[in-house]
């Protein structure tokens, strides 16, 4: 006798692992063995593969708004194979819903709800809700920009539930705010309540699956009785076998999982659900302002609901699906909603022009965010690694600041929507040329209250009288002024062009313009051309627009209704200096 016989000998005496072994390998399937029996099996694999994917990154995941984000980028794109890991347990928790939700589908057709096998089925609906809950929580552990105002919408659905509602939403967020307690509630839910929760209701399950044994179909030919082992254990290994090399596929397509920008609860972000809250996402389009408890608690509750009670409601003495059928015809109405509702929103979203933009702003500050990552987070977060970046910040200041009435090359609203002139090539001699042939062209001023008050230098006005007296400025000075503009935005002095450029705009300019402090006409509204487009006139245009160092500030006047407003009552000088200088880069490098 081998060392090994001998020592499962000895821990046979101890434990009977034998008996216990033979009992399961020869468990009976009526019926013969099925590919429809394998989602069990699938399931537990999915289990295991989360815990051995979360067992893992949490031995490098700190918990807390300042370093959850930069914990994950680390695991990510430091250890090795970090990538992988997250990419297995991303698309392991997709595999999961997915295959729960088939068990519990395949349970119902086959009838397997039914007496003696109730409270199973019970037991079933927990693990799919807690299942649901292992994504709902493991959305926000990243603390990057999706999951966490995917969470917001979330927790705010819960708040809608009556009575109760607000104090659920204020225990899971940990406060009035969200924050480290927020993130802290939630993994707790994740790594410790859940996981128990599930090993409970798993356990329960199995005992109770193997008391009642499998459930045949109504068809099966029950005189065919096969033994778990070795055929429906094969069929068991190849569905988890599948499953594995599917989430493998996905992972290694995708490169792991997506890891969008650190969450900022000042920004402005295209938030959608993940695929599997996508119909209740668009469901609640349908119930606005106070019917959102309809679709937001109601109608699942209702579903919910349905699917307890169907062992009672369902009273047909067979398991033939012909004859449940009128009992089954929620459920597939139930599933056929789902996916028309999860369809009409992906199409909706392809088709919604301004969400495709703010989704790519997004994936580019994604993108940015990684980069600089790579280069060390500082030790307040990675929020303050991008409000000290040029780039990043100077993007998210006009975005929350500028872009709801500018354009600035994909930045902003639609070019019909803006209010204000379009600053894509703006501080360019191109720019200002076209200004001075139609500067109420809805790309300047003609959506704007200055809509009127400059003339085309180029084209005759369409009142008679005045066209009578009108003579176009040459081409020549155009193109002098405008390079004089030029050369001003753009900070370099040029001897060639500069004096007749500034000669030129004192005797045609000065009417309705100041030029370095001076003016025709005290009431000229029109800005200041000294400096025009530099960083410091940027900067103060920003910051007071009201002053003689762009506009004076009667050109301003509160009748005036639309003017710019300023900014130095919002933002501190770090943050103005930041934008003006990241607004005049943009605007001459853009096209």
């Amino acid at each position: 006798m081998s060392w090994l016989d001998r020592l499962g000998d000895w821990l046979d005496t101890r434990i009977g692992y034998r008996e216990l072994l033979k009992e399961a390998l020869e468990e009976p399937v009526p019926g013969g063995a099925r590919w429809a029996y394998i989602f069990g099996s699938v399931l537990v694999g999915c289990i295991a593969l989360q815990a051995i994917t979360g067992w893992a990154m949490m031995a490098y995941y700190a918990p807390s708004a300042t370093t959850a984000w930069a914990s994950v980028e680390h695991f990510t794109f430091a250890v090795y194979a970090g990538w992988l890991v997250r990419g297995l347990h991303h698309f392991g928790a997709h595999a999961m819903i997915v295959v729960v939700g088939l068990h519990v589908l395949q349970v119902a057709l086959f009838g397997a709800y039914k007496a003696p096998r109730e409270v199973n089925w019970w037991l079933g609906l927990g693990l799919l809700g807690i299942t649901v809950g292992f994504g709902l929580t493991g959305y926000l552990l990243p603390w990057d920009q999706k999951g966490y105002w995917a969470t917001r919408v979330a927790t705010n659905i819960a708040g809608t539930v009556p009575i109760v509602g607000k104090t659920v939403q204020r225990i899971l967020q940990g406060g009035p705010e969200y924050g480290s307690m927020t993130l802290t509630r939630f993994y707790t839910l994740h790594i410790a309540i859940l996981p128990a929760l599930l090993v409970a209701l798993l356990a329960g399950h199995l005992v109770l699956f193997r008391k009642h044994g499998v459930t045949p179909g109504a068809s099966a030919d029950l005189k065919k009785v096969d033994t778990f082992f070795p055929v429906q254990l094969a069929k068991d290994v190849g569905g988890v076998l599948l499953m594995l090399a599917i989430v493998l596929g996905l992972a290694l397509r995708e490169h792991g999982a997506p890891l969008d920008a650190p969450a900022d609860p000042a920004s402005d972000y295209p938030a959608r659900p993940e695929w599997y809250f996508l119909s209740l996402f668009q469901m609640l389009k349908y119930f606005p302002g106070p019917l959102e408890v309809v679709g937001s608690i109601v109608v699942p509750g209702v579903a919910g609901l349905y699917l307890a009670l169907l062992p009672i409601w369902d009273s047909v003495p067979s398991r033939a699906l012909g004859p449940r059928l009128r009992y089954l015809a929620p459920l597939f109405a139930i599933g056929a909603g789902v996916v028309i509702l999860t369809a009409i929103s992906v199409r909706a979203d392809a088709r919604d022009v301004p969400f495709q933009k703010a989704r790519a702003l997004a994936t580019r500050r994604a993108e940015a965010s990684i980069s600089l990552a790579k280069k060390g987070i500082p030790p307040d977060g990675p929020l303050a690694m991008l409000r000290r970046d040029p780039e990043t910040r100077g993007t998210a200041l006009f975005q929350e600041h500028c872009a709801s009435c500018h354009r600035l090359g994909e930045l902003g609203p639609e070019a019909a929507k803006a209010t204000a002139p379009d600053l894509t090539g703006w501080g360019t001699p191109q720019w200002v040329l076209a200004m001075m042939d139609n500067p109420d062209d809805p790309h300047k001023f003609g959506r704007t209250p200055y809509k009127g008050e400059m003339l085309s230098l180029v084209h005759p006005p369409t009142d008679p009288q005045a066209a009578k007296t009108f003579h176009p400025m040459a081409e020549p000075n155009r193109l002098a002024i405008a390079t004089f503009l030029g050369n001003e935005a753009a900070e370099v002095s040029d001897p060639q062009h500069d004096p007749a450029g500034a000669k030129l705009i004192s005797v045609a300019c000065t009417s309705c313009h100041r030029f370095r402090g001076q003016t025709d006409d005290d009431d000229s509204i029109g800005p200041e051309l000294s400096g025009w487009g530099s960083t410091a006139w940027v900067r103060a245009q920003i910051a007071n627009p009201g002053t003689n160092t762009t506009y004076r500030a009667e050109a301003l006047k509160p009748e005036r209704k639309g003017h710019m407003p300023r900014f130095d009552e919002t933002l501190d000088a770090e943050d103005v200096n930041l934008l003006a200088a990241w607004v005049r880069s943009k605007a001459r490098s853009s096209k």
